[in-house]
């Protein structure tokens, strides 16, 4: 599922079943999965297979599957899979090849591209290693090692208090962290379980990664919007990079070998990725939370930012290549946050949430020990949740929100304050090293577009204006008797704040020189500092109190279910176990695959134009490719954002597909995980090899591949 891919109107997605009757069988089915009854009330299916690598469920791969990997094989597919910012990736080749999704490395298909070509748009193939684009700010991890550290966490953890508790905690893991990430390693301390466990996680990470090849926009995102979050889908989302070593290509030990042939119905697969978070172990508090108060704001800040970019883009080809991936990403996440929201609002979703929590509690609060240890609990949550959401709309709109000027400002304002204070009584973002990264960042000579920053303020205004009614104290600040539009123009169209030296004098002068600074921008945040800190550290210290008793609730759960319940998405990796299937939908069914006749075919349905509109390589192509190829197919595995880029590898640990979205009815497995109609959409990797050889004219690619897999 697309990583920023965050669903408008279900209503309005367009579908083509067509495909579908020529299958004349049901879409095959998941195996069924054995009753185990490893927890309480065997609530077990509901929390998906997103597996960690230092607790594979072998006994459960046994029964459901017959499947028994060795610990070689786990230990290979794990040092194949890389982690690249924001997405999944993995090496298919020995000689440094890595697949990720064109959505994922929008960003270096931007960068790399020159003045005159964009590169999202024609496409860029290397038709030699020397052709190559180093990719500004990439890089790759992989997962060397894991070490379970709960034990050194929960040592340090000494208070009674519970503020002092969570600050202990935080700063055990920022010790393990600091220590760890030495002799070239990056580590991070994750925490599963929502505090039941705590995991070191060593990467390695290379810092030099190549554009090796990216199809054209039109094709990776075939469909547009319209299309994202649905199947049947033909999209070739796929973008080819290369990990360097010392300039030259890295020789990779462990890469997953190339099975053209790519996947097949009732195949089992894995998925092996990051995916980024779920909520599965969330309580019913904190998800009432989500539903009421946290997605109706995403979703409205969505809708707007939208509506700015997508008129800015329309205005020149310059503004198209500075504001595309906004959109993109802007789209992508209204869509997905949308769909989360679905499962908050399905009544049979929260009903199956609220029977859990309900036998799970009544199990603590039947034994005398575990109701003493964890009992409150879930009652604490509750309490701040519903305190966090009395004040959520004051809290943010009377602030620093929809400009990034005026957010400098606030640091400028909020520095010197800050620095006089004690480190535990700081706001979160100025504690430890926080304070001198906010110095940095205020300081650094970063370029603002002061135009667009004043049409966000404004917009922010609106919003703060229609939320809070005009006699809310910070909207008379901040209007001052003026319109939006009016009242943003008066603060930035005299601001001296987008000159980096300027910010430097303010932060060089301290209290002193922001106490008496004339400049519009720094009168105007002295003036709601007061309101935004008072909101600022309630929530807090409300946060403080949540973080604090969903650890208990979720010591709880590990204490009850151990491992046999895979932990939450942390962003780290994971292996998910699934079957390539159909799934039931509109009245008739969805193949398991499409293929290049649907491609074209869908092409000339919508008159070949925009989103559907075929590149030219791809229209001179049409007599040269075997249509019916396979392109994109579905599986049953268990994915959120995050696992955009994962293979899809078959029980010998051969590359069979890509996965790059999932189909709409998967985004409620964010909270509760099914599987009777939600799916993984992936490329299949025959479609990838035909594209590479006959519509990109890319044979030192595909030999590449080909001499790998045929290594031993």
């Amino acid at each position: 599922m697309k990583s920023l891919r965050s669903l408008a109107a279900l209503a309005a997605l367009l579908v083509v079943p067509a495909l579908a009757s020529a299958q004349a069988k049901p879409a095959a089915k998941a195996p069924a999965a054995p009753q185990v009854q490893t927890g309480p009330g065997g609530w077990i299916k509901e929390f998906g297979t997103m597996w960690t690598f230092d607790a594979p469920p072998l006994a459960y791969w046994k029964g459901r599957y017959g499947f028994e990997p060795t610990p070689e094989w786990l230990e290979h597919v794990r040092l194949s899979a890389v982690r690249i910012p924001g997405c999944s990736a993995s090496f298919v080749s020995d000689n440094g090849l890595v697949m990720t999704n064109h959505h994922c490395a929008r960003g270096c298909i931007t960068a790399v591209s020159p003045k005159d070509t964009s590169y999202q748009e024609a496409g860029f193939t290397s038709a030699k290693l020397e052709d190559e684009k180093k990719c500004p700010n990439m890089y790759a991890d992989q997962l060397i090692g894991t070490e379970d550290v709960t034990a050194k966490v929960r040592a340090v953890v000494t208070s009674k208090k519970t503020a002092e508790q969570v600050e202990q905690r935080d700063k055990a893991i920022a010790d393990i962290q600091a220590a760890c990430s030495t002799g070239g390693l990056t580590c991070q301390v994750v925490t599963f379980y929502q505090g039941g466990k705590y995991s070191l996680y060593r990467y390695k990470r290379y810092n030099d990664v190549r554009l090796v090849m990216a199809p054209e926009e039109a094709t990776s995102f075939f469909g547009g919007d319209p299309d994202n979050f649905t199947y049947p889908r033909y999209d070739l989302d796929l973008t080819l990079l290369r990990v360097y070593e010392n300039n030259q290509p890295f020789k990779a030990s462990h890469y997953l070998k190339w099975n053209a042939k790519g996947a097949v119905e009732g195949e089992l697969t894995f998925v092996v990725g990051n995916p980024g978070s779920t909520g599965r172990l969330l309580t019913m508090a904190q998800m009432e939370f989500l539903r009421d108060y946290q997605y109706p704001f995403q979703l409205a800040v969505y809708k707007s930012q939208i509506a700015l970019f997508k008129s800015l883009v329309a205005q020149s080809e310059a503004n198209k290549r500075l504001y595309e991936n906004a959109v993109f990403g802007l789209e992508n996440s209204q869509k997905a946050v949308t769909g989360y929201n679905a499962g908050l609002i399905d009544k049979s979703i929260m009903a199956k949430k609220a029977a859990f929590e309900k036998d799970f509690r009544a199990r603590i609060m039947g034994k005398a020990d575990l109701a003493a240890k964890y009992g409150k609990a879930w009652d604490n949550i509750a309490a701040a949740q519903k305190e966090l959401g009395s004040f959520f709309a004051a809290q943010q709109f009377q602030g620093f929100g929809g400009s990034t000027l005026l957010n400098l400002a606030a640091g400028l304002v909020r520095i010197p304050e800050q620095e006089k204070l004690a480190d535990s009584l700081r706001l979160q973002p100025y504690r430890g090293p926080g304070l001198a990264r906010a110095k940095a960042q205020v300081g650094a000579n970063m370029p603002v577009d002061v135009a667009m920053d004043k049409q966000l303020l404004a917009m922010q205004f609106t919003r703060a204006l229609a939320a809070l009614g005009p006699n809310d104290p910070f909207i008379k600040l901040a209007l001052n008797g003026q319109s939006p539009e009016a009242a943003a123009a008066a603060l930035l169209d005299h601001t001296t704040l987008g000159s980096a030296d300027a910010r430097k004098a303010l932060l060089e002068g301290g209290a002193k020189a922001v106490a008496d600074s004339k400049d519009p921008l720094i009168v105007f945040a002295r003036a709601v500092n007061p309101m935004a800190t008072k909101h600022a550290m309630r929530a807090m210290k409300l946060n403080t109190t949540i973080s604090a008793n969903v650890e208990l609730v979720g010591q709880a759960i590990y204490a009850a279910y151990g491992e046999s319940l895979p932990p939450d998405a942390t962003f780290t990796l994971r292996i998910t176990d699934g079957v390539v299937a159909g799934f039931p939908y509109n009245g008739t069914i969805a193949p398991y695959k499409t293929s290049l006749y649907g491609l074209y075919g869908r092409s000339a349905e919508f008159d070949d134009k925009p989103p559907f509109k075929l590149p030219q390589r791809w229209v001179n192509a049409r007599a040269s490719v075997d249509l019916a190829t396979p392109i994109n197919f579905t599986t049953t595995q268990d994915i959120i954002g995050g696992n955009s880029g994962s293979p899809v590898i078959n029980a010998k640990g051969e590359v069979v597909g890509l996965v790059f979205d999932g189909n709409i009815e998967s985004l409620p497995n964010r909270f509760i995980f099914t599987d009777e109609v939600a799916r993984t959409v992936a490329v299949h990797t025959a479609g990838i090899t035909e594209a590479l050889k006959k519509v990109y004219g890319l044979p030192r690619i595909t030999q590449e591949l080909e001499a790998a897999a045929a290594k031993k």
